[in-house]
């Protein structure tokens, strides 16, 4: 006889999770940010931090004081966006780049980003130009193909999530022009 499965957490526990979650991530692409010297700075505060790191460094503050509640209020793109801000810069290297893919697939994945989320649409289109104009400096080929791996995760986990539905024809356009372009 099978046993009932568990009682599926409640919506405050699901959202506590969420902060968690985005939380643990900074902290995994912060680290190893961190281990290449251009991007090794001081401590919390530091002012002399780089605008990639200074992003993310906030957005796990501002993690830290959403409440459960808050977190179906919080627009995605202020959870997504210091991690795009790695995907698109050309100064970050690929282990910094998959880090950052590797972030969003998994906030993507897990469904955080739903539909009826404040700038849903908005959110979902950042992310496809984001991942679809990646840029990040080449040290490697097998570094390359894994950063390339993890941007098409990234884009079928825009397709098959529940925030799928506030993509836009030309984004979905660009999803499959991106991974027929990235298979070649």
């Amino acid at each position: 006889m099978r046993e009932p499965p568990p009682p599926s957490p409640s919506p405050s526990a699901s959202r506590a999770a969420m902060a968690c979650v985005v939380t643990s991530e900074v902290a995994t692409v912060l680290a190893i940010m961190r281990r290449n010297v251009r991007w090794a700075a001081g401590g919390d505060d530091d002012p002399l931090d780089h605008p990639l790191i200074t992003g993310l460094k906030s957005l796990r503050r501002a993690a830290a004081t959403w409440s459960p509640r808050r977190w179906r209020d919080v627009e995605p793109l202020l959870y997504l966006g210091p991690f795009l801000d790695v995907v698109r810069s050309d100064e970050a290297g690929a282990p910094a780049t998959g880090a950052a893919l590797s972030s969003l697939h998994k906030v993507l994945s897990l469904d955080l980003v739903g539909p009826d989320a404040p700038g849903a649409d908005r959110a979902m289109a950042a992310v496809v130009e984001a991942v679809a104009g990646c840029r990040f400096e080449v040290t490697d080929a097998a570094s390359e193909e894994a950063v390339l791996a993890r941007a098409l995760q990234v884009l079928l986990a825009c397709v098959r999530g529940r925030a799928a539905p506030a993509l836009s024809n030309r984004h979905v356009c660009d999803i499959v022009n991106t991974c027929r372009l990235t298979r070649s």
